[in-house]
């Protein structure tokens, strides 16, 4: 009985091997064509869409796109005959002859030359530089007699902050009081002559120290103040001289870094009897680099013209034209010394400021009186000192100048 059941064992067991080895692969491609049909249906390709070349598993949708469009070009240039494709390329050449090409102008090589150097500007280009026929006429007439000028004169006396019947009183003399914000910069040259480690060759200077061109790029100008009282008398309808009292303000930022106590040329680097703080300012390493502002302070006396541009009944325009007598009060900078080529700070009226000096002022008025005697102004101004900050020992010549919108008003006296 063992015996055949072991026959019959064997034999289920033959036929299941055999069945599975038939039956299953049957299954796994029924399953793959009901996955294709699927795909098929929602794509709409075909067996024949298939790709398998080797190295198409490894291009990108756009690569296969080139790839597809380059054989469409070589079969259609394979259907074009001989004679088309010269007709095509005629057209074209034609096409090509048509076309402008603008003639380049060949650029001009210059040579730089190694070290620090710096080229003086020609006269020819500082007179064009300060031209004042350059510059268009400004007709004053227009902005008085605008219409918006006038509707604000008119709300005023609407408002009766301005008395419509009030007919101004003016004086001989007259006192007022007057506010200017200015922005303050300088002008800035040496001479080379008076430098020990400068050589000049030509138009060129050559320096390891500090260069005017390297000043020139890293100052800027400031924003300060003048403040004062001002006076004048009468003289006709058209002329009348100012003067007054006040306290001005000019300076620059320049640009510096912390001196080195480990450079053997720092413990002998002195001037004046100071010790040097700061050095030039380095290109390469601008983390260490610190701006520095320099003001220097003046009591300022002007004395000048007013001249009558043209007058109305309650406003006028005149042009201001003066000079300024200053004293240096107070200074706070750093000089720079080209022996040592390094920085000193001076804080007191050393001997290389100048403490005496004059400068110019030029400008335009516009008044409006808002009482009988009481005059309000604002006046565009720009001032220019006419003598250098620093005088001799030092080869630096350093011109200050300022312009701001000068505030105030007038009292007539009597």
């Amino acid at each position: 009985m063992l015996v055949g059941l072991y026959h019959i064992k064997k034999l289920v067991s033959g036929k299941s091997r055999l069945v599975y080895w038939a039956i299953v692969p049957a299954v796994l491609l029924g399953i793959a064509l009901l996955f294709f049909q699927t795909y098929s249906l929602v794509t709409g390709k075909s067996f024949r869409d298939f790709d398998f070349n080797i190295g198409k598993l490894w291009q990108t949708e756009d690569a296969a796109r080139q790839i597809k469009n380059a054989n469409a070009l070589k079969m259609s240039a394979g259907t074009v005959s001989g004679s088309s494709l010269t007709d095509q390329s005629s057209i074209l050449l034609a096409n090509l002859k048509k076309l402008l090409i603008p003639a380049l102008p060949p650029k001009r090589m210059t040579i730089q030359s190694s070290g620090n150097s710096e080229v003086r500007a020609n006269s020819i280009y500082a007179n064009e530089l300060f031209n004042l026929s350059l510059i268009d006429n400004v007709t004053i007439n227009s902005l008085i007699q605008s219409k918006q000028l006038q509707k604000y004169y008119a709300k005023i006396e609407s408002d009766y902050l301005i008395n419509p019947d009030m007919l101004p009183k003016k004086g001989k003399w007259y006192v007022g009081l007057s506010f200017t914000p200015t922005l303050n910069y300088r002008t800035f040259s040496y001479d080379a002559s008076q430098v020990a480690s400068i050589a000049q060759d030509d138009d060129y200077i050559y320096t390891f120290g500090l260069t005017e061109s390297s000043r020139n790029q890293t100052d800027k100008p400031i924003t300060s103040y003048t403040i004062g009282v001002d006076i004048g008398r009468t003289l006709n309808d058209k002329i009348s001289i100012f003067s007054g009292i006040h306290y001005a303000n000019y300076g620059e930022q320049i640009m510096v870094r912390t001196a080195d106590p480990e450079n053997p040329n720092y413990e002998a680097a002195h001037f004046m009897g100071r010790c040097a703080l700061y050095e030039r300012f380095d290109p390469q390493d601008r983390a260490n680099n610190i701006p520095y502002t320099n003001n220097y302070s003046f009591i300022e006396v002007p004395v000048g013209l007013n001249i009558a541009i043209k007058s109305f009944d309650k406003s006028r325009v005149t042009m201001d034209l003066g000079l300024n007598f200053q004293k240096m009060d107070h200074v706070n900078a750093l000089v720079y010394d080209f022996e040592t080529d390094y920085y000193y700070w001076l804080n007191r009226k050393e001997e290389i400021f100048t403490k005496f000096g004059v400068g110019s002022e030029v400008g335009v008025t516009v008044s409006q009186y808002v009482g009988e005697r009481l005059e309000l102004f604002i006046n565009p101004q720009f001032k220019y000192t006419l003598n250098s900050t620093l005088k001799k020992p030092s080869p630096i010549t350093q011109n200050q100048y300022a312009t701001g919108l000068r505030i105030g008003f007038k009292q007539q006296l009597f």
